[in-house]
């Protein structure tokens, strides 16, 4: 193999960043998400101590996490993702429905 071989394969495996920037990509979006559940309960703790709805803090809470669950079962084919998938929705769904469920009665 001569080196523009060895360049050019380089380069196509490299299209996307290298291992170091793809590390501080997941690291910062990690990094967000942490942040937003941080303030979903901060939120969550204040209305529900003034007596104001939660439900629809918990519903994002659980739409991010079934996100994060049908990612891993498109990236690694497991049917424990997808059922964690599954199972977060129907919770996410089901606080929807008994928030609105409230609202309209």
């Amino acid at each position: 193999m001569d080196k523009n071989e060895i360049l050019r394969r380089s380069q196509e495996e490299n299209q996307y960043g290298d291992e170091r920037e793809k590390q501080i990509e997941a690291k910062s979006e990690s990094f967000g998400q942490n942040i937003i559940v941080f303030g979903l309960i901060i939120l969550t703790v204040f209305n529900w101590i003034k007596g104001l709805p939660v439900k629809h803090f918990i519903a994002i809470f659980w739409a991010s996490v079934a996100a994060k669950y049908y990612y891993l079962f498109w990236k690694n084919r497991k049917k424990r993702d997808l059922f964690w998938g599954l199972l977060t929705t129907a919770t996410c769904l089901g606080n929807l429905f008994l928030l609105y469920w409230e609202v309209f009665q």
